[in-house]
């Protein structure tokens, strides 16, 4: 598969992206690809400072992950690393890759099942 393309009502995106003014309550075409990968120095590298902004927005991060490694979750990344503020700067892109990519996925699923939530 290269690419998934759907027609839908805007709105249904809110929950996921900020959708422009203009953009609301009319149908978009909303299209997902899997992202190139062909080394990983080519990879893109993420935007730092946004994402460390969206981290710290309306929770704490670290706190968070502490609480939920007490409950006994575990994580695809090393969260004692990210609680330490030992992450190296190659641990942290690979995670906000996957985070940016499980996002997709969930956007996918979202689309195929017509739920917004």
């Amino acid at each position: 598969m290269t690419a998934m393309t759907e027609i839908i009502d805007a709105d249904r995106l809110s929950s996921i992206f900020e959708i422009p003014e203009e953009m609301r309550h009319s149908r978009v075409e909303v299209t997902i690809r899997p992202f190139p990968v062909s080394s990983e120095k080519n990879k893109p590298k993420v935007n730092m400072e946004l994402l460390n902004k969206f981290h710290n927005a309306g929770f704490d991060f670290k706190e968070h992950l502490r609480q939920k490694l007490a409950e006994g979750y575990q994580f695809d990344f090393d969260a004692q690393k990210v609680i330490d503020g030992t992450e190296t700067e190659e641990e942290m892109q690979a995670r906000f890759r996957a985070e940016k990519n499980a996002w997709a996925d969930d956007v996918a699923e979202r689309v195929r099942n017509g739920t917004s939530e």
